[in-house]
């Protein structure tokens, strides 16, 4: 009976179905190497200390010395795309010729304020020099900035304009502060503020206490938060072991409200090339609502499909969620050709390949349902069941994740084949 739920959802619910589109982001990228293959996303948890383990014990560079220091490192990543030769600020969106420490345009912000939680630098210093948490900054901005924590602005806030560079900011886009000390308020400008979010949301991850695996150098705990008061104590004056800064819940906005760009990607890579140590939210930005709001699973759409012999592109949809237990995932695939055959597969990576009128977005061992027909309207639906898996290897479990496609015959299609695909999507499973 449970092979007709389709049907239903299909023919009486179809306003619930979800197409591939700007709900389903593109998957995160992946580092060369291997960089995460030791991640578990079977529980925030798990993918807490799968992460930390990852990009713990980074390689430390020095604030400022002679040789290559944080100054070298910043001027790499954020160069600008309008020259190698200059830079491209976090909050004024200006762009200053390259001049190194000591110059009058801009100097280093440190994101989550060094004030609270690590403000004495002793040469050994972890967070004080992390790369991925210090950005270049507009000088006058930046003591704008000051301690306060990232929030909405209400009224009575100050104006920082930004300046119409690579694409962006300009009149209507600007910072606003309050002037109330270290709990006031500052909200970036809407280009740089998913940077600066998932800066700090590594900063949580990155720094969990203890020490340094290779030096031994003691390391804080940092945490957001949405409590004040616990930001508000953070600031004492000496390092601390647990330290806190905010504001949570407008920093998970942020990071959904401005998506990882082709600055940002670059500033990752510079910043790995140094530290040898990535910021896994630029990777992957479906990672932070898995660790910070859970639960671990959901769908993602991979590479696209190509138009079939009716001159719409097919698409494969998802109805159900991505849970385990409740084993309620139906898939479907629609803008198909009528009456002809196909089959749902899946498999463990993801490609961008050629294949028949189409795009193979499945890699590795494949595992294929039934036998589907299309019918008279063009379109199919599966209900997978978790328990019965095609092939013992091919068993869904919290935790794993799959990439799902839908192949079909063709026949005249606009790319000389008889066969073609739909796109694909990722389904990242949980309990």
């Amino acid at each position: 009976m449970r092979h007709h739920l389709w049907r239903s959802l299909l023919l009486g619910c179809s306003l619930l179905i979800l197409l591939p589109g700007p709900g389903l982001a593109r998957q995160g990228r992946s580092a060369a190497g291997g960089y995460y293959d030791s991640v578990d996303t079977s529980s925030p948890a798990t993918l807490r200390a799968s992460l930390h383990a990852i990009i713990d014990d980074h390689q430390r560079y020095p604030y400022t010395s002679g040789g290559t220091d944080t100054w070298d490192i910043l001027e790499a990543a954020q160069q600008s795309p309008s020259s190698s030769s200059r830079i491209l600020d976090v909050y004024h969106n200006e762009d200053y010729p390259k001049a190194g420490g000591g110059n009058s345009n801009y100097d280093r912000e440190h994101t989550w304020p060094h004030s609270f939680g690590f403000p004495n630098y002793n040469g050994s210093n972890y967070p004080y020099t992390d790369c991925h948490m210090l950005m270049l900054c507009d000088s006058v901005y930046n003591s704008s900035r000051g301690n306060k924590p990232f929030k909405s602005c209400g009224g009575g806030c100050d104006e920082l304009s930004t300046v119409s560079n690579n694409g962006q900011g300009g009149s209507g886009d600007s910072n606003w502060r309050s002037s109330a000390g270290n709990l006031g308020s500052f909200e970036v400008w809407g280009g740089r503020r998913g940077d600066v979010a998932r800066a700090l949301l590594y900063a949580d991850v990155r720094y969990a206490g203890g020490n340094h695996g290779s030096t031994g150098a003691a390391e804080p705990d940092l945490i957001l938060t949405d409590n004040e008061s616990l930001i508000d104590a953070s600031w004492t004056g000496q390092n601390e072991s647990v330290a806190y800064m905010g504001m949570l819940n407008v920093l998970l906005q942020w990071h959904e409200d401005d998506p990882v760009d082709a600055f940002e990607l670059q500033r990752n890579e510079v910043v790995y090339g140094y530290q040898h140590n990535r910021n896994p939210f630029v990777d992957h930005p479906e990672w932070v609502a898995c660790l910070f709001q859970g639960p671990c699973c959901g769908f993602t759409a991979t590479c696209p499909g190509s138009a079939n012999n009716t001159g719409a592109t097919g698409e494969i949809v998802l109805l159900g969620s991505a849970s385990v237990a409740a084993n309620d995932l139906v898939l479907a695939a629609v803008s198909l050709p009528t009456n002809q055959f196909g089959v749902f597969f899946y498999g463990p990576s993801e490609q961008d390949t050629p294949f028949g009128n189409g795009r193979l977005c499945v890699a590795g061992q494949i595992a294929r349902l039934d036998l589907v027909n299309t019918g008279s309207q063009g379109f199919t639906a599966y209900a997978l069941d978790n328990t019965a898996p095609p092939q013992g290897w091919a068993q869904i479990t919290p935790g794993s994740a799959w990439h799902f496609q839908f192949w079909h015959r063709d026949p005249g299609g606009p790319g000389g084949s008889s066969h073609n695909l739909t796109g694909g999507v990722r389904v990242d499973f949980c309990q």
